[in-house]
């Protein structure tokens, strides 16, 4: 029987990710944290030899305003914000560089053994929202992987921005030189990504089902589709809160039977969440992960459990989508050629 495996990964977005939701003045501080938090978690995940994808916006990798500016081209960051006015965007991101921009962090990853750097496209780009379309993805993607280029890293993952996972945005995967995403579970809380049926109420059973199993179990299996693999989520970490602090213990006894369940059975387990979440009150969510590490060591040393990067998964969609072996060659004489070419003319071949 194969081995369990556990995957974590992190949609690293800064404000990009928030901006159409959220106020500097009610969030800044969770994003602002991230320059904290990630070398934290990095120490973590090296002290336990745990691997971990970090789906980037590659807007995060800009410099500065000015490189954004440069590299910026008209029309495209309406997919990632309908509506949005982009004379307030642009001030926000002058007047709150820190916010935006964290091209140190990213090196810090890049600099830290067993973290793959994946994609999260270039500005947060939405696949549902009205006017995407895959020509746009194909152009936004490529912005990406130009400026992840530059810093010596090639995308082989991506992570889709609010989860809107599509067919026709799929199909441009490959080309772009991407061969695994983060799929979603099909249970119907979570098939459709950010779009819960039922609204609020759905939103309520999403966040009981963090608690006690009421979509069912969490184990998951790597699944080829077609020249992709996906790697679908297990669970989202919520982060630590005072008003949640009665339900921890449930959160983290759910979260550690499915991965228990997952090395005993030699499935998949995917856990992931967003830096900002770890960006306030981070000495709580750090010891929160502590414990979701230490359960991993003790699985992978009773069950062999093994720690996985999205990334590592590629090889199955390369392997199916490789052409078998020829068969073995076939030595003829030229008489046994000329006989066989005789026969076939003379039965009415060609």
């Amino acid at each position: 029987m194969s081995h369990g495996k556990f995957v974590i990964s992190l949609d690293f977005e800064m404000f990009w990710g928030v901006e159409d939701t959220q106020s500097i003045a009610g969030y800044g501080r969770n994003v602002q944290g991230e320059w904290q938090a990630i070398p934290r978690m990095l120490a973590r995940f090296r002290a336990h030899g745990v691997r971990a994808t970090w789906a980037t916006v590659g807007a995060i990798m800009c410099r500065d305003y000015r490189e954004w500016r440069t590299r910026r081209r008209p029309g495209t960051r309406t997919a990632a914000a309908p509506g949005a006015c982009a004379d307030l965007e642009d001030a926000l991101v002058r007047q709150h560089p820190t916010l935006f921009f964290a091209r140190p962090l990213v090196e810090r990853i890049l600099a830290t053994d067993g973290q793959e750097l994946a994609t999260h496209t270039y500005s947060h780009f939405y696949c549902r929202d009205k006017g995407a379309t895959p020509e746009g993805f194909v152009d936004d993607l490529a912005r990406a992987g130009n400026l992840a280029a530059e810093m010596g890293a090639c995308f082989r993952s991506i992570v889709f921005p609010r989860n809107q996972i599509s067919r026709e945005f799929l199909a441009v995967l490959p080309a772009a030189g991407i061969r695994v995403y983060r799929g979603n579970a099909q249970h119907w809380l979570y098939r459709d990504g950010d779009a819960v049926p039922g609204g609020m109420a759905g939103r309520i059973v999403r966040f009981a089902d963090a608690c006690v199993p009421l979509s069912g179990s969490c184990c998951r299996r790597e699944l080829v589709d077609g020249a992709l693999v996906n790697v679908p989520a297990s669970a989202f970490l919520y982060a630590w809160s005072a008003l949640a602090r009665p339900l921890m213990a449930l959160r983290l006894r759910r979260i550690k039977q499915g991965m228990t369940e997952a090395a005993r059975s030699g499935a998949l387990f995917h856990l992931w969440w967003h830096p900002h979440n770890f960006g306030v009150n981070l000495g709580a969510n750090l010891a929160m992960l502590e414990e979701i590490l230490l359960h991993y060591r003790a699985l992978a040393d009773t069950f062999g459990m093994t720690s996985q990067c999205m990334g590592a998964f590629a090889g199955m969609a390369d392997a199916q989508a490789a052409p078998p072996p020829a068969p073995p060659r076939q030595q003829f004489s030229c008489l046994a050629q000329a006989g066989a070419l005789s026969a076939f003319f003379r039965e009415g071949g060609a």
